[in-house]
């Protein structure tokens, strides 16, 4: 059994499934796309229902994709911000057709 993504290693379709993979990752490019620059607790509270484990995860992730920049300051309590990097802000145009595409297909989608 090949390692998930290993099979088409030339293939950039499925290079950026990989990267992009998961229920949050749009979420979370989506709320910096809104918002700009976000703390770490008003990111966990914007993208709504995703646990604090779950979201440092996943934006370990994206940081190491190169989709997300994060700064921490050495203060008490740490404080910690998120923003897209070029790369992360160049997936808006994705993003918005795909919300484009949901509110066109919203009754059809309901209805499922």
């Amino acid at each position: 059994m090949a390692v998930r993504g290993k099979e088409f290693p030339n293939c950039a379709f499925r290079q950026t499934l990989d990267v992009l993979e998961g229920k949050w990752k749009f979420a979370i490019i989506h709320s910096l796309l809104l918002h700009g620059t976000m703390r770490f607790k008003t990111l966990e509270r914007d993208v709504a229902g995703i646990t604090a484990r779950m979201l440092v995860k996943e934006l370990k992730l994206l940081e190491a994709h190169g989709i997300v920049n994060r700064r921490a300051y050495a203060t008490v309590p740490p404080t910690v911000e998120y923003t897209l990097t070029e790369c992360g802000l160049s997936l808006e145009p994705i993003i918005e057709a795909i919300q484009a595409w949901g509110e066109k297909n919203r009754a059809v989608i309901s209805q499922a």
